[in-house]
């Protein structure tokens, strides 16, 4: 029994690759139609994989843009004026922040998240000036950060995963009831001045029979050559 050096799954003696990720079990060099040296992609790879992130923006980009303008002129026309549509605008420009930064700086994710957010926080100023109120900078910004936090903390634990299967979900979910009790915290404390846990006690406690039978399905099949080819991503 062999491990593939790339991706760590078991493999019988009688294959030449591996069925995931196609590496090679042997020292030859693979078909030039997926070129890959240790973790890097090749430079035709690299292209590919950003001219797909440039294509899926540029849809993004659209929709997005399509919303901001069609909600705009639906309350211009009818209370002459920027009311409602202040609220999907915003959160449609800071979709798009977070999208562009994806799309085009080319640095590590968490450097990402973190330009977007800067962006989204700078927009949420301007809101704030422009209708005069407080929860732009005292809910929206604190829930956005939020998110963003437990994104970054997510990234750089899914980076020191060595294999990568079904406790990603694990950590997935756990993730989210986590955003969800913060995403609480923050609401309540904006509007009645302490925190008060409800709906996202109630998240994260359906979320903990759910997260330990994902974890128990991964540690009953890590070990199962089969089973871990299935489950492997």
């Amino acid at each position: 029994m062999t491990i593939c050096r790339e991706c760590g799954v078991e493999l019988d003696d009688d294959m030449k690759s591996c069925p995931l990720c196609d590496t090679l079990v042997s020292n030859r060099e693979r078909p030039p139609s997926y070129q890959k040296t240790g973790k890097a992609y090749s430079q035709p790879e690299k292209d590919k994989k950003h001219l797909m992130q440039r294509l899926l923006w540029q849809i993004t980009a659209v929709l997005l843009l399509s919303g901001v303008v069609a909600t705009f002129i639906i309350n211009l026309s009818i209370d002459a004026s920027i009311t409602w549509s202040i609220y999907p605008i915003s959160i449609c420009l800071m979709i798009l922040a977070y999208a562009s930064f994806m799309a085009f700086w080319r640095k590590r994710f968490v450097f990402q998240l973190v330009g977007g957010w800067l962006i989204s926080a700078l927009l949420l100023a301007a809101v704030n000036w422009y209708i005069q109120e407080d929860w732009p900078l005292f809910l929206a910004l604190p829930i956005l950060s939020v998110v963003n936090t437990i994104g970054i903390v997510l990234y750089f634990l899914l980076a020191r995963l060595k294999t990568k299967g079904l406790n990603v979900l694990a950590l997935v979910s756990v993730s989210f009831a986590v955003v969800s009790l913060g995403v609480e915290a923050v609401i309540s404390l904006y509007f009645s001045g302490n925190i008060s846990l409800g709906w996202s006690a109630i998240v994260a406690a359906c979320l903990l029979p759910v997260t330990a039978a994902i974890l128990f399905i991964y540690f009953k099949t890590r070990n199962n050559s089969d089973l871990q080819k299935i489950f492997h991503t």
